[in-house]
C-alpha cells in the first residue's frame, strides 16, 4: 500500500471523522456543507479529503463528529522492524513539536502483528527516533498528541488526531445528570428531524438540557467547538494566519436570533443543572425552562417539534412502558399538527406508545443500541 495523500498532493489531507454508530449519514451530510471532498460514509465514521483550512473548519463547526483523524501513511507490515522503519519515514516534525507528549493507540485484526502493545511501542520508538528525543511519552504538562495505528490483514494505517479532547465534550455540561444523550447525538437527531430555527421546539424531561442547548447553538449559528483546545493548534505545520481567518469566520456566523425553545423537567434540582449548562453554553436567554411533569405540557402553537429522551432501565423506578404509554396518549390527544422524535430502548416501549412510526434511526447510546422514532 502506498503512502496516503498529503495536503501538497491533489486530494488534500485524507481524513477520517469518527462518529457515534448510526450517525454516519448525518455526519456525511454535515461534512458536505463544510466544503470537504471525496466524502464516503463507512461503519463508525466518514472518510473525506480536506485542506488544512477545511480541517480547521470541520473541527470548529461540526456538530455530529466525535473526532477527526488525519491519515498520515499506509503500508504493509509483516514484522516489528518493518513497522518501525516505515513508521519512522513519516514526517513527524510537521505534527509534533518539541516536548509534546505522544500517546499511541493500536488495534490489530487478522494480521501477523497481533500484539497491540508491541505495535504501539514500535511506532512510539519510531516517533522518538525521528524527533531525536529519548522518550516522547513523557508529558509536557499538556494533553498528549494521540496517534492511532490500525493493522488489518497486515495493512497498517497510521493516523494522527487533529481534535484533542473529543468534540462531543463541548465544555458546557459540567453537570451531566443520569445517562445523558451525547451532544453529537442530540445534534444528529435535530439534523435528522430537519429542525429549523423558526420552528417551535419542546424538550420535556430535559435532564441536562442537551437537546435544547444543541438546538439553541444551531439556531444562533454558534460554532460549537470555538473554545476547544484542538490538537492541530499545536502542530508546527499549522499556518497561524490562516487558522485565525477560519476562526474569525466561524465566530462571525453567530447571531442572537430569537428562538422558541422550551425545556422542562419535573425535578427542580435537575432543571437547575440544565439552566447552569445552558448558561455555560451561552444560550440561557434563548431557552425557556419550566418545572413541569411531561403529562402536563401543552402546545403553545399549532405546530412544532418535540424531542424526548425518556428515562428507562436503571434511570426509572417502576414500569417504563407505563411512561411510554402516557407519552403516546399525550401526543395523540394534545399535539395535533406537531412532530415528535422519541428515543426507545426496546420493542415493548415502542409498542406502548401505540403510534404508527414514520421513520426510525438506530443509534448506539451508552453502549446499547436504541431507536429514535419519528412520529
Amino acid at each position: 500500500m502506498s503512502d496516503l495523500l498529503t495536503e501538497k498532493q491533489a486530494g488534500g489531507l485524507r481524513c477520517f471523522a469518527v462518529v457515534v454508530p448510526g450517525l454516519e449519514g448525518m455526519a456525511a451530510a454535515e461534512l458536505g456543507m463544510l466544503a470537504v471532498h471525496d466524502i464516503e460514509p463507512i461503519e463508525g465514521g466518514v472518510v473525506f479529503s480536506a485542506s488544512m483550512d477545511a480541517l480547521c473548519r470541520v473541527n470548529l463547526r461540526s456538530r455530529t463528529v466525535t473526532r477527526v483523524l488525519v491519515r498520515l501513511s499506509g503500508f504493509k507490515a509483516l514484522s516489528f522492524p518493518e513497522l518501525y522503519n516505515k513508521a519512522k519515514k513519516i514526517d513527524w516534525p510537521r505534527y509534533i513539536p518539541d516536548g509534546r507528549a505522544v500517546q499511541v493507540k493500536a488495534s490489530c485484526h487478522q494480521s501477523r502483528l497481533m500484539h497491540s502493545g508491541r505495535v504501539q511501542q514500535a511506532v512510539l520508538d519510531a516517533i522518538a527516533d525521528k524527533l531525536k528525543q529519548a522518550d516522547v511519552s513523557k508529558s509536557d504538562g499538556g494533553q498528549a498528541q494521540l496517534v492511532t495505528v490500525r493493522l488489518e490483514h497486515d495493512a497498517c494505517t497510521v493516523s494522527i488526531d487533529s481534535s484533542g479532547e473529543r468534540l462531543d465534550r463541548r465544555g458546557y455540561r459540567l453537570l451531566p445528570g443520569h445517562a445523558p444523550i451525547r451532544e453529537t447525538m442530540a445534534a444528529g437527531v435535530l439534523q435528522w428531524m430537519d429542525w429549523k430555527p423558526d420552528e417551535p421546539l419542546l424538550a420535556p424531561m430535559c435532564g441536562s438540557g442537551t437537546f435544547a442547548i444543541e438546538a439553541a447553538l444551531y439556531g444562533q449559528g454558534r460554532a460549537v467547538n470555538i473554545e476547544h483546545d484542538f490538537a492541530l493548534l499545536h502542530w508546527p505545520v499549522l499556518n497561524r494566519k490562516r487558522w485565525q481567518r477560519v476562526l474569525d469566520k466561524a465566530a462571525g456566523m453567530h447571531k442572537d436570533t430569537p428562538l422558541a425553545i422550551e425545556a422542562s423537567d419535573n425535578d427542580a434540582a435537575v432543571l437547575e443543572q440544565a439552566k447552569a449548562n445552558a448558561d455555560r453554553a451561552g444560550v440561557r436567554d434563548a431557552i425557556g425552562f419550566d418545572e413541569k411533569d411531561v403529562r402536563e405540557i401543552r402546545p403553545a402553537g399549532q405546530g412544532g417539534l418535540m424531542l424526548i429522551n425518556p428515562p428507562y432501565g436503571e434511570r426509572i423506578r417502576g414500569n417504563a412502558q407505563t411512561l411510554y404509554r402516557d407519552l403516546g396518549k399525550l401526543f395523540r390527544e394534545q399535539f395535533p399538527g406537531w412532530r415528535m422524535a422519541v428515543i426507545v430502548p426496546d420493542q415493548a416501549c415502542e409498542n406502548a406508545l401505540n403510534m404508527p412510526v414514520k421513520r426510525r434511526l438506530k443509534l448506539k447510546h451508552g453502549g446499547l443500541w436504541v431507536h429514535v422514532l419519528h412520529f
